[in-house]
C-alpha cells in the first residue's frame, strides 16, 4: 500500500511550548480512523509507552517552567508501604496537604498551584517512592524559598495520639532543569527516567492545563521535504525557524516508521512503506523583539 500523504500534527504546550510530529500515513488513515480490530503487539505495546511518555511530556511543558521544582521522596524502613496503591495514597495525601498550606501561607487560588506527582517503583524488587513536579504561580523569590521549603517539610505522618508529625523518609526538592525536561542530553530527559519505572501511578491536580491538539495537515509537506527534515537539516535550528515562524527549535528526534503514532490499536495496514522517515520536534516560542525608542 503506498502512502501518498505526509501528516503535520501540531500540539500547543501551553503559552511556550509546541510539539510537532510530521510522519507518512495512509489513505485510509487520510480518509477515516482505523478501528482496533486485535490485540496489540509487543512492539506496539512498546510504541504505545513511548506515545504516553510523551504525551505526558507535554503536559509537563504545558504546566511547569524553570521557576517549577522537581520532587524526589523516598520512605524510612519502618513506613514503606506495602504496595503501590498504599504509596499512592501516601502521594494523594501529600498533595492535599500541600495545596492546603500553600493556599494558607501564601494566600493563593487553588487555581495557581500546579502539581504532577507519581507513585512509581524500578522493578518488583524496588523500593517504593514518589517523584513528581511542582510550581506555584505568582509567588515572588522569597515566598518561592518558602515554598520549597514548605514542600520538603509536608513529607511527613501524624505520630498516632499525638498533634506532632514525623518525616516519611527524605525529599529533596530541586529546581527545575528545563534542558532536562525537554530531553536535549539526546535521550527521553525527565519524563523519560520516570517512564524507565516499572511501575507508576499518578496524581495531579485538576488545575494542569491540558495541550490542545490542532487539526492535522495532510498537505503542506512532501515526501522530499520530510527526507530533508530528517536528515541534513533535522538540527538545524534556522531552518526550522523558517519552517515555524514564531518559534525556535528546542529538539528534534527522527523515529523509525511507526513510533510516532499514537492513536490505540495503530499497527500499520500490511505493505505499508516501511522506509519512510518521520520526526518528532519541540518547539518554543520566541518573544516578540521589543521596538526601538
Amino acid at each position: 500500500m503506498r502512502c501518498n500523504y505526509i501528516r503535520e500534527k501540531k500540539i500547543l504546550c501551553g503559552d511556550e511550548y509546541m510539539a510537532v510530529g510530521i510522519f507518512s500515513i495512509t489513505p485510509t488513515e487520510h480518509s477515516a480512523r482505523r478501528k482496533k480490530r486485535k490485540e496489540s503487539t509487543e512492539g506496539q505495546k512498546a510504541k504505545n509507552k513511548m506515545a504516553s511518555m510523551r504525551r505526558r511530556q507535554r503536559v509537563a511543558l504545558a504546566n511547569f517552567t524553570r521557576r517549577g521544582f522537581f520532587i524526589t521522596a523516598t520512605y524510612e524502613d519502618c513506613y514503606l508501604p506495602e504496595d503501590l496503591q498504599a504509596c499512592r495514597k501516601d502521594v494523594r495525601n501529600y498533595l492535599r496537604r500541600v495545596i492546603a498550606a500553600t493556599c494558607k501561607r501564601f494566600g493563593v487560588e487553588k487555581k495557581h498551584i500546579r502539581l504532577m506527582l507519581a507513585a512509581v517503583r524500578k522493578g518488583e524488587a524496588g523500593r517504593l517512592h514518589m517523584h513528581g513536579f511542582a510550581e506555584c504561580v505568582g509567588l515572588d523569590e522569597r515566598e518561592r524559598r518558602e515554598w520549597r521549603e514548605m514542600l520538603e517539610d509536608l513529607w511527613r505522618r501524624r505520630i498516632p495520639g499525638t498533634s506532632e508529625f514525623e518525616p516519611l523518609g527524605t525529599i529533596n526538592v530541586d529546581r527545575m532543569d528545563m534542558g532536562k525536561l525537554l530531553g536535549k542530553d539526546g535521550k527521553n530527559g525527565t519524563l523519560g527516567y520516570l517512564y524507565g519505572h516499572k511501575e507508576r501511578l499518578w496524581v495531579e491536580t485538576s488545575t494542569l492545563r491540558r495541550p490542545v491538539e490542532q487539526a492535522p495537515n495532510d498537505t503542506r509537506w512532501s515526501r522530499k521535504q520530510l527526507r530533508t527534515a530528517c536528515g541534513e537539516m533535522a538540527n538545524d535550528a534556522y531552518w526550522w525557524s523558517q519552517r515555524f515562524p514564531g518559534w525556535e527549535l528546542q529538539k528534534c528526534v527522527v523515529l523509525e516508521p511507526g513510533e510516532l503514532h499514537e492513536s490505540p490499536g495503530s499497527e500499520r495496514p500490511d505493505g505499508w512503506e516501511r522506509n519512510e522517515p518521520q520526526c518528532y520536534v519541540i518547539l518554543r516560542r520566541v518573544e516578540a523583539a521589543k521596538p526601538r525608542t
